[in-house]
C-alpha cells in the first residue's frame, strides 16, 4: 500500500517522466505499477471486512492517481 501511495503523490511531472521513460529506482524500491496490481489480488484474497477496508484505502490513491 505504501508504494502505490507514495507514487501517486508525486508531483505530475515525476509522473509522466517515469511512464515515458520507467524509473531505474523501481528495481530496489518495488515497482509501484506491480505494487497496485498487488492490492487487487490481496483485496480478493483476504475476508470480505479486511477486503472491503483495503478497498477504501486503495480508492484514496486511485483517486489521487485519477486526477485531470
Amino acid at each position: 500500500m505504501d508504494r502505490w501511495k507514495t507514487y501517486v503523490q508525486q508531483p505530475e511531472r515525476d509522473l509522466w517522466h517515469d511512464d515515458e521513460w520507467g524509473n531505474v529506482h523501481w528495481y530496489c524500491c518495488g515497482d509501484p505499477f506491480e505494487a497496485r496490481a498487488l492490492l487487487d489480488t490481496v483485496m480478493q484474497a483476504v475476508s470480505p471486512r479486511s477486503a472491503r477496508e483495503l478497498r477504501e484505502l486503495v480508492s484514496r490513491s486511485d483517486t489521487v492517481w485519477n486526477r485531470p
